[in-house]
């Protein structure tokens, strides 16, 4: 039994050094499932990159989070920890976005507005040409962050945590509150896709 406990402990000390010891990036592939505005969501991807810190930055990690495969795929975001304010605690890491006014900050999520969705009750006749219209016209927007935190806990193999970001939403004129747990495994020479819908 005492075997037993020495080696969790020792597991556990592994994994709170782990952050220590950042010298090459390190990738996870995240599962997102939460809500943004009234829809609940899952399955939404992400790629998860955590790098040692850039030079003469003020955090002691890079972070960036983009939709996986695609970059503006629905229900997901980008996030840039350069742009926060960053905690890290033995392998906890928290990230604030710095409220500002003088200039946007380079993070967003993406969101199917319902008033987009709403094209396809206009639609009286149900031929493949208009369901593909429909379609088209009902991409994800792009809604720029105001505020946001990210939380979390990184092992050698695996993440998990969670994320809220509020933004305006041009569409709906209103703003909307995106939401999400994430859980992911720890993943080699994966390659976000360098496609963006118009």
């Amino acid at each position: 039994m005492s075997l037993a406990i020495g080696f969790f402990s020792a597991d556990s000390v592994a994994d709170d050094m782990l952050l220590d010891t950042i010298v090459f990036s390190k990738q996870y592939l995240v599962q997102l499932s939460g809500t943004v505005m009234n829809e609940t969501f899952s399955g939404a991807q992400a790629l998860l990159t955590l790098m040692p810190p850039a030079p003469g930055g003020s955090n002691p990690y890079q972070i960036i989070i983009e939709a996986f495969p695609k970059k503006n795929s629905r229900n997901s975001l980008f996030w840039n920890a350069e742009y926060s304010e960053m905690t890290a605690i033995s392998n906890e890491i928290t990230c604030d976005i710095k409220r500002t006014f003088v200039k946007p900050v380079p993070m967003h999520f993406y969101f199917l507005s319902p008033a987009l969705l709403n094209v396809r009750d206009v639609l009286q006749e149900k031929d493949k040409e208009q369901e593909i219209a429909a379609e088209k016209v009902a991409l994800p927007t792009r809604i720029e962050a105001r505020a946001g935190k990210l939380k979390l806990r990184i092992y050698s193999n695996s993440v998990s945590g969670t994320v809220w970001m509020k933004g305006y939403d041009q569409v709906e004129h209103a703003f909307v509150q995106y939401s999400a747990k994430l859980y992911g495994k720890r993943s080699y020479r994966l390659q976000q896709k360098q496609e963006t819908k118009k």
